[in-house]
């Protein structure tokens, strides 16, 4: 096995892990140590070789990141200001993780590690190795899978894994699986529906089977930004990708079955329904998750308007459940555009492998634009499983341009030799 071979295994294993937020010792997750040792690999052949590639879109939305925390290094958000600030106390936290609020230099440079070395380590990781790209997706989509199998399987008391990984600040029916909270969950078995659908276009039973238990992920998280974008993430990819259409009538019979077994074996289900569609619900909790949520809309716009132009430090770029807002109370116009920029980057990747005969590429798209529209209502940016979809587009994109690259050397070649007499 060569040091690329290893720094490919180790990117496999951190995608299938990485969107298991609750799984950490000391705050250090499995991804990260992944991560760090697939980047400490890399330097074996990355170093002394050729400048590595980065997309134009990688390198805008990290200038403007970057821009951000120097100026807030050097020009620090006031702390009368910041004392005043309405912070939401989450429901769901980690053991001893109360109150805990990190540098936005830190933070910054953590979320450029995922934002940019991902894409670029993958990317480089992939060259020559196509195939490399397709594991990371169906480790990333297992992973998900697995997360929502196990909020399935503590929901029916087989197991009660989550309840060891984190401390529940009241009673809840909701289930995150391997994730810090049900909206974690929600929303990335909501993204991973892309890759599924594209499994079954190779494999109906292990697509549909994969469906169900994202669907089911989806149902028990109570997740209602999860729940709409599974919906719509669904929506999108059967009708770009034709084909996939034929699952239909096999999906809803296997739904059906499912459920009618789930009620058949555990009726007392039926009843917390509600703790599950909690769209129109006028219950205590949903009444404050959505104050809470205005509350903090309206904190992101009064960030805004006291820096405009750079915000008030990233400290604060998870705070507003709503990820456009969190970007320009924390970073303003600079980061809100470099980002822009970025994701449009990412989708124009995705875009260009329309016509490959492998969906790949499509498929992690329409995941960008799933949680670019789900963003609206949560406030998942900086998570690293995000940022696999995106790497992935990436090494897709350096395929491309190599291929064309490669294309315009052999007609130059071909090209007759004209001779002046």
């Amino acid at each position: 096995m060569t040091v690329r071979d290893s720094v490919s295994a180790l990117l496999v294993a951190a995608a299938f892990v990485s969107s298991w937020n609750a799984v950490a010792v000391a705050g250090i997750q499995p991804v990260d140590l992944l991560l760090a040792g697939a980047f400490a690999l890399s330097a074996l052949y990355l170093a002394g070789g050729e400048i590595p590639w980065v997309p134009g879109w990688a390198r805008a939305g990290t200038a403007c990141v970057l821009v951000v925390i120097v100026t807030h290094v050097l020009f620090p958000m006031g702390e009368a200001y910041m004392s005043r600030r309405f912070i939401y106390v989450p429901f769901f936290v980690t053991p001893g993780a109360q109150g805990a609020v990190e540098n936005g230099a830190v933070r910054g440079l953590k979320w450029l590690l995922a934002a940019l070395l991902l894409p670029v380590l993958v990317a480089e990781t992939a060259r020559g190795k196509p195939e490399v790209l397709s594991r990371i997706a169906n480790a990333w989509l297992a992973g998900i899978g697995v997360s929502a199998l196990v909020a399935v399987t503590d929901l029916l008391d087989i197991t009660s894994i989550n309840l060891a990984l984190i401390v529940l600040g009241g009673a809840s029916e909701r289930q995150a699986g391997l994730a810090l909270h049900p909206n974690h969950l929600g929303l990335a078995v909501a993204l991973a529906v892309p890759l599924a659908i594209r499994l079954t276009l190779r494999s109906r039973v292990k697509g549909v089977l994969v469906l169900l238990i994202l669907g089911a992920g989806a149902i028990v998280s109570g997740s209602r930004q999860g729940q709409a974008a599974f919906a719509l993430a669904t929506i999108a990819t059967l009708a770009w990708t034709a084909r996939a259409l034929r699952i239909v009538p096999v999906l809803m019979l296997a739904l059906g079955i499912s459920v009618t077994a789930i009620i058949g074996l555990r009726p007392d289900l039926v009843a917390k329904t509600e703790s599950f569609f909690r769209f129109g619900s006028a219950s205590r909790s949903v009444m404050q998750s959505n104050e809470e949520r205005s509350a903090l809309a309206e904190q992101a716009i009064s960030d805004f308007s006291q820096r405009p132009l750079d915000g008030i430090g990233l400290e604060v770029i998870a705070q507003a459940h709503n990820i456009y807002l969190q970007l320009v109370a924390s970073g303003g116009l600079i980061l809100a555009a470099g980002i822009l920029y970025y994701f449009a980057g990412v989708l124009a990747a995705g875009y260009a492998e329309r016509n490959s005969p492998d969906p790949l590429g499509a498929c992690l798209m329409i995941t960008v634009l799933v949680w670019l529209a789900a963003g609206a209502f949560g406030n998942q940016l900086t998570d690293r499983y995000l940022y696999f979809p995106v790497a992935v587009l990436a090494g897709l994109e350096l395929s491309r341009v190599r291929a064309a690259r490669h294309a315009r050397q052999v007609r130059l070649a071909s090209r007759p030799i004209s001779v002046n007499a």
